[in-house]
């Protein structure tokens, strides 16, 4: 089971009180409990068709798979229901058919519809609990530093071929605009552990670095720029610190 070090515990005491005074500032959104956060609602056409809507947890699938195997190499785009998932494309292997294939994963069949139709999102206290309970500790989100989790974990990057992610390393420095807020740090080396360039690239952001236009926290709150992954999946807006590292120094 993961200890909490005292150094976790402050750390984590920090960023919430930080993300607390920000709340006033910033609309950050309620998260919800560790155990749903990240599962999304995928409802394009279900409902439509007198079908109950898939539920996707993120935090089952991405303990054994990187994300970028999932929105790069089979397609799915970062935005819930933005992916044109039909139920000849999975039958034919696409999507969710490219696990679910009765090999990798459950069929996807008629017996199995309601494993992934749940049609609303319920809790999974217990089943949550028991993968959690040996993974390193995080304040927010699911709970679960994802970052120092690999090593037990040892997600799939890969679906297709064998290959390994890129070995680059640079970490940027983002000045903020706002008046004593210290520089966002982002490390690519953290970031290709799990996704691929493309994902980011140029349709996120620009390739060069202070071209991206608009880069501010109001319009990552609205899920542009880091707010693709920030705001449902990856660790949340909330967990200031990790993004502005200087912030318990000079909060």
């Amino acid at each position: 089971m993961a200890s909490f070090r005292p150094s976790v515990v402050a750390a984590a005491a920090a960023s919430l009180a930080i993300s607390t005074v920000l709340a006033g500032v910033f609309d950050l959104p309620k998260l919800p409990p560790p155990d749903r956060y990240g599962t999304v609602v995928i409802d394009r056409l279900s409902t439509a068709n007198n079908v109950k809507p898939v539920v996707f947890s993120h935090w089952r699938h991405r303990a054994r798979y990187s994300c970028r195997v999932c929105h790069f190499e089979l397609g799915f785009q970062f935005e819930t229901n933005a992916t044109e998932i039909t139920e000849k494309d999975n039958r034919h292997g696409l999507f969710c058919g490219a696990c679910h294939n009765g090999k990798e994963a459950f069929a996807h069949e008629e017996r199995t519809c309601e494993r992934c139709h749940a049609g609303k999102v319920r809790s999974e206290k217990k089943a949550f609990h028991e993968f959690r309970r040996r993974l390193p500790d995080a304040p927010f989100g699911n709970e679960i530093d994802w970052m120092a989790a690999q090593e037990d974990l040892e997600p799939r990057y890969a679906f297709f071929k064998d290959e390994k992610p890129l070995d680059y390393t640079t970490e940027l420095q983002l000045e903020a605009e706002w008046f004593n807020i210290p520089p966002a740090v982002f490390p690519h080396g953290a970031h290709v552990q799990l996704l691929d360039c493309a994902n980011c690239h140029p349709d996120v952001f620009n390739i060069k670095k202070k071209t991206t236009e608009h880069f501010e926290m109001r319009f990552i709150l609205e899920g542009r720029f880091c707010g693709a992954c920030h705001l449902t999946v990856a660790f949340p807006l909330n967990d200031c610190m990790r993004c502005h590292p200087a912030m318990h120094r000079n909060p």
